[in-house]
């Protein structure tokens, strides 16, 4: 099975290098969890460095400019939205008695899910999808017996309160289950997206004080073509979570001075931003 699979290797990768007390989100009163200031920070503001110099930040904090929805982004939405409808399919029908390959006949899409420009390769994401996670349903099945299948699909959008790490309080996760959260991404692989993972699980033990050890990246690409669906496990470990307490306190330094970081040398042109900077 897809995770069984990344779960084994990552057991291993935490036994060598456990996760101390003071990089647990429990530990939000003291540093370094503990923000320098409490800002409501997105995600997106603290790990992703679309924007090299971080000046996106800037012109949304300080100079409360207001950036432009760009297609890519739309898309992204889109995407992000029948995910969260594929889960939570293939659970409803799983919880009403339906066998995973019923799942698969009966499964469909409505077209409110999509623009209509791009509805036939949502369909296609939203198929390969219903299939990937009822084989899951029936390779279980067929593992453990009877009728219990040792795994359920994740609940989906789930929101968090960041607020006691210095994050927002409306903070809004892919998917979640026990011990292991997951994040979609379209387009480009980039290190950086396994940030996401360290601040989020930061976020989920400030509130559970429940430790959040593993997470899972879904890259979802191919449009207008052939679907691609790739998964990319990883430990949320000391490293990683230093590594995103560093850059969470640089963005508060940043928003706190006041000064503009410059634009970056290439910017990419799916930028929100990108005819603030260039106008």
């Amino acid at each position: 099975m897809i995770w069984r699979q990344h779960l084994k290797r990552l057991h291993r990768v935490r036994e060598y290098d456990p996760v101390p007390d003071e990089l647990r989100g429990w530990h939000y009163y003291s540093p370094p969890v503990k923000p320098k200031s409490y800002m409501g920070l997105t995600m997106g503001e603290i790990a992703y460095d679309y924007c090299p110099t971080k000046r996106d930040v800037y012109l949304r904090r300080v100079l409360n400019e207001r950036g432009s929805e760009k297609s890519q982004l739309v898309y992204g939405q889109a995407i992000h939205r029948v995910f969260s409808k594929a889960l939570n399919d293939v659970r409803r029908m799983y919880v009403m008695g339906k066998d995973p390959f019923d799942i698969v006949k009966e499964s469909y899409l409505e077209q409110e899910f999509c623009p209509q420009e791009i509805y036939d390769y949502c369909k296609k994401v939203y198929g390969n999808l219903i299939l990937i996670w009822s084989s899951q349903l029936a390779e279980a099945k067929a593992f453990y017996g009877g009728d219990s299948v040792g795994f359920l699909p994740w609940s989906t959008e789930v929101r968090v309160d960041g607020s006691a790490i210095g994050m927002s309080d409306r903070l809004v996760i892919d998917a979640l289950g026990e011990f292991t959260l997951i994040e979609v991404k379209t387009g480009k692989r980039e290190d950086f997206h396994k940030l996401a993972l360290a601040g989020y699980a930061l976020a989920i033990e400030s509130v559970t004080e429940t430790p959040m050890d593993y997470g899972l990246l879904v890259y979802i690409n191919g449009y207008p073509n052939d679907v691609e669906i790739r998964f990319e496990g990883h430990y949320i470990s000391p490293d990683l979570r230093r590594v995103f307490l560093d850059k969470r306190d640089e963005v508060i330094d940043l928003i706190q001075n006041g000064r503009d970081p410059g634009k970056p040398v290439k910017c990419p042109e799916n930028c929100p931003f990108y005819g603030v900077c260039w106008r």
